[in-house]
């Protein structure tokens, strides 16, 4: 859960209701929500995310992008104007 919540933060794309970008802290109260769970503290669990990936820290990111890019065109080209 960590790896998501992290990769959706370094997407950006996300706002609040005032149109900025959450913080982590609020990013995470409601992933504990959303999914029935929670974080001991979500600063330490990307703390040992990155100290256990010190390389390709992007790779799930870049595997969500790709997917997204790739839905997002299949549904434009199959709009119809």
């Amino acid at each position: 859960m960590t790896e998501i919540l992290s990769a959706l933060l370094l997407l950006g794309g996300i706002e609040d209701p005032n149109g900025n970008p959450p913080t982590t802290k609020a990013m995470a109260e409601a992933f504990e929500q959303l999914f029935d769970f929670h974080f001991n503290s979500i600063y330490d669990c990307q703390g040992e995310l990155y100290r256990r990936k010190p390389c390709n820290l992007t790779k799930t990111l870049d595997a969500m992008k790709g997917a997204l890019m790739k839905e997002y065109k299949r549904k434009e080209n199959g709009k119809k104007y």
